[in-house]
C-alpha cells in the first residue's frame, strides 16, 4: 500500500491497517499481520505498533486473542448510497462551472497487495498511475490518483490523450470499449500534508476530504482505483434525513 508521511508513526500505523480493512485486504475475522512485522516494515519498535493496534481495539475495529494474534472485529463495515455515475468533468459542466485538469504524472507500476485486492488483479501486476489536479473557475479543488489495472487499459497510449480537457472515463469506453456501470466510494476527513497544502492553498493540518473509490464495468469487474484528495472548501458530503416514525 502507498504510504502518506501525515503525523506521528502509530497514527499512520493505524490509518493503514484502517485503510486495508475499508478495501478488503483484510476482511472481518481475518488475522492482521504480526506486530514485528509492522515494526519491521515501518522501521518502529513494537510499542509504537501495539499503541496502534490498541487504539483500533479500543474503537471495536481490532480484537486479539491471547498465543493467537490480532484480528479484525466482525462488525459491519459497509453502507451504501446511489447516485449518477459521471466524471468530474460533467458534474461541474451541470452546475454551469469551469472545470478542467492538470495532468502532473503517468507511470506504471506494479500492483502491491492492497492495490490488487481493489482492481481484483495479481500482486505484482502491471497498473497505469495517472496523477491530476481538477481546478473549478481556476482554483484547484480535487487531487486524484487513479490507479486502472495494465492488461486491461493496454491499447491506451495515456500520454496521448488529452486528459486535461477530457474525461478519463470517456477515453476508456471510447478507447477500450469499457462501459463504466457503477462506484463504491469512502468518505474521510484527513489532515493535508505539504503536498495537499501546496495544491489548495491551506496550511498543513487543515482539514481536507479523502474519498476512496473503486469504479466497475457492467460485468462487476474493477476498471479503476482512484485516491481522491478533495479541498473541503469547496467540496463535502450534504446529508437530509427524515423521520420515519
Amino acid at each position: 500500500m502507498e504510504k502518506r508521511n501525515m503525523g506521528p508513526k502509530h497514527k499512520q500505523i493505524k490509518e493503514d491497517i484502517v485503510e486495508d480493512i475499508l478495501g478488503g485486504v483484510y476482511e472481518p475475522g481475518d488475522m492482521i499481520p504480526k506486530q514485528s512485522d509492522y515494526a519491521k516494515e515501518y522501521n518502529v519498535s513494537r510499542l509504537t505498533v501495539r499503541k496502534a493496534i490498541d487504539d483500533l481495539v479500543a474503537k471495536g475495529i481490532l480484537r486479539t486473542e491471547k498465543g493467537k494474534g490480532t484480528f479484525v472485529q466482525e462488525i459491519a463495515t459497509k453502507a451504501y448510497s446511489y447516485r449518477r455515475v459521471a466524471g468530474f468533468s460533467s458534474n461541474v459542466v451541470s452546475k454551469t462551472a469551469k472545470a478542467h485538469s492538470k495532468v502532473i504524472e503517468i507511470k506504471e507500476i506494479k500492483a502491491d497487495k492492497a492495490l490488487a485486492s481493489y482492481l481484483q488483479i495479481a500482486e505484482g501486476g502491471k497498473v497505469v498511475m495517472i496523477g491530476r489536479l481538477r481546478y473549478l473557475n481556476e482554483v484547484c479543488v480535487a487531487f486524484q490518483k487513479s490507479f486502472l489495472p495494465g492488461e486491461r487499459v493496454a491499447g491506451i497510449d495515456f500520454e496521448q490523450e488529452n486528459l486535461n480537457e477530457y474525461s478519463l472515463y470517456d477515453v476508456l469506453q471510447r478507447k477500450a470499449g469499457l462501459v463504466l456501470s457503477y462506484v463504491d466510494e469512502r468518505f474521510r476527513a484527513i489532515r493535508a500534508d505539504e503536498e495537499l497544502s501546496s495544491y489548495f492553498k491551506v496550511e498543513e493540518g487543515d482539514p481536507i476530504l479523502y474519498v476512496r473509490r473503486v469504479t466497475y464495468d457492467s460485468h462487476d469487474v474493477p476498471i479503476e482505483y482512484c485516491k481522491d484528495y478533495e479541498s473541503s472548501d469547496v467540496n463535502g458530503i450534504w446529508v437530509r434525513s427524515i423521520s420515519i416514525d
